[in-house]
């Protein structure tokens, strides 16, 4: 059994998505686990040369035997995730999706604009923003991704419970990733340069939260961008240092 969790050491745009991907190929893991929403986009270069970018979908879709989850804690742009499917020709039965995700509208979206959130916190107008507000509100409003699948049948196909799955498999021996996003410097809570933050926790623990794991399961932590040159791991046998 062995748990990772890629975090990001600054702020985004550190190479969680090729560090994703190699780790999933040269660990060969069973189960990876795509936090967070479509406002932040993982890349990487495939074997034909050509670069992928995924604002949904875990690049560890690279090794066609892991299984591609989409956690609880996920909000989610059906188009975009629709349209990663399609375009990478990835098997429906490879992909799961938790029943408890939240559906972006494109009300989320016009909020975001009225709200003028590029101009004053450099948002990217998605709506995930919008969507983790009307969540936190429990409003009538909230589509979950379980109750929004009884009109797309695609998305059906998908449904599953990601905690569950993801914790019976390390009770099982297997390997699992758990993929972060953005990086430490904008959570919404530690960051310095609140409220130009994201709309989220960008931690380890954040991450884990999302998913539905425990802190006590990590077996390996990477976090990427503190030294360009490579990755810093961190595993139980390596307690992490205080200064970092």
């Amino acid at each position: 059994m062995s748990l990772w969790v890629v975090v990001g050491g600054q702020f985004g745009g550190e190479g969680k998505g090729k560090i994703s991907a190699f780790i999933t190929r040269d660990e060969q893991i069973d189960i990876c686990i795509r936090c967070g929403g479509p406002n932040s986009g993982h890349t990487f270069v495939a074997d034909d040369g050509g670069t992928v970018l995924l604002r949904q979908l875990p690049t560890g879709y690279i090794r066609p035997q892991t299984r591609l989850l989409i956690p609880a804690g996920a909000l989610i742009d059906l188009e975009v995730l629709k349209y990663e499917l399609d375009s990478l020709r990835i098997d429906s039965k490879r992909v799961g999706v938790d029943r408890n995700a939240m559906i972006i509208e494109q009300s989320d979206r016009e909020r975001e604009s009225q709200l003028q959130l590029r101009d004053r916190l450099s948002s990217t107008l998605c709506g995930v923003g919008s969507a983790v507000a009307r969540r936190a509100l429990r409003g009538p409003d909230v589509m979950l991704a379980g109750q929004f699948a009884r009109e797309v049948p695609w998305l059906a196909d998908l449904i599953t419970d990601v905690s569950e799955e993801a914790n019976f498999a390390l009770d099982h021996g297997k390997k699992v990733l758990v993929e972060g996003t953005q990086g430490f410097g904008l959570s919404l809570y530690h960051s310095d340069s609140y409220p130009k933050a994201t709309s989220r926790d960008t931690t380890a623990a954040g991450f884990l939260s999302e998913v539905g794991l425990s802190p006590m399961l990590v077996s390996e932590i990477v976090c990427q961008g503190r030294n360009k040159s490579r990755p810093q791991r961190r595993s139980k046998s390596r307690p992490m240092d205080q200064s970092n």
